[in-house]
């Protein structure tokens, strides 16, 4: 008995010595000391809990957008194309965000690019880019099973046609218009994005450091990424109808 007391005594004590484990970090946690660290201006230490939190949730825009002002404060170099690629992220996720756009802007033309095309109205630009892929993609599918429920019910119940027509023909109509938005966007956009993080990025005639160098790319520049060849990407710039080959690492992908 005094044995059986004696070591609940000791397992007490060695309970009581380690005392309350150290609470799990989790990314609500982690949202927290990685923005506390941006307040004290330790832009590296908050980059690096952002990223942490982004590998627990990749599609938070929220986090790519605060990633992203971490590394345009550090000032260093490639920190302004890894800011751009995480705002293109956030804006690809929540593109109806004016503080995401309006940082996007501001770091694109810091590059040397707009995000406005020229001559296009912003107006227009921002109606273009209201719904995320995502949002297109998801709504095209659902009016496309709407439209096909409609129509077999349409083929089974003759007496509630002429009440299902119209509603058919509006299923159709969304279907296409939200289906020629979303192909028209994937058309338009860059084929594989994807952004130099690097100054002044050497982009050569081939996949390697023994071919010559066909020209340079700016750090924040948006380009394609085409095909891959070990730790070699080459990569197009549709503008000025260039293409060549970058170390990989001189790249963020979108």
């Amino acid at each position: 008995m005094r044995t059986l007391l004696a070591a609940a005594l000791l397992a007490g004590a060695a309970a009581f010595a380690q005392g309350d484990p150290a609470p799990a970090r989790t990314p609500e946690r982690g949202l927290t000391e990685a923005n506390a660290l941006y307040e004290a201006a330790d832009y590296e230490g908050a980059a690096a809990a952002y990223k942490w939190i982004l590998e627990q949730n990749p599609e938070s825009p929220t986090v790519h957008y605060n990633l992203g002002n971490a590394y345009f404060r550090q000032g260093k170099p490639g920190s302004l194309g890894r800011a751009i690629a995480c705002y293109l992220r956030a804006f690809e996720l929540q593109p109806r965000d004016s503080d995401i756009r309006h940082n996007l802007e501001f770091a694109l033309r810091r590059a040397g690019e707009p995000l406005i095309p020229a001559g296009v109205p912003p107006a227009l630009f921002i109606a273009y880019h209201a719904l995320s892929g995502l949002e297109l993609a998801a709504l095209h599918w659902f009016w496309y099973w709407a439209a096909l429920l409609l129509l077999a019910l349409c083929a089974v119940q003759e007496r509630w046609r002429p009440s299902l027509l119209p509603l058919l023909v509006a299923a159709v109509l969304a279907w296409a218009g939200f289906g020629s938005w979303w192909g028209f966007r994937e058309a338009t956009g860059l084929s594989r994005p994807a952004v130099v993080a690097v100054e002044e990025a050497e982009v050569r005639s081939g996949p390697g450091t023994n071919f010559p160098v066909a020209f340079k790319a700016p750090q924040g520049r948006r380009v394609s990424r085409l095909e891959s060849k070990g730790d070699w990407i080459e990569i197009g710039l549709p503008k000025e109808g260039l293409k060549g080959w970058i170390a990989a690492d001189a790249l963020e992908k979108i």
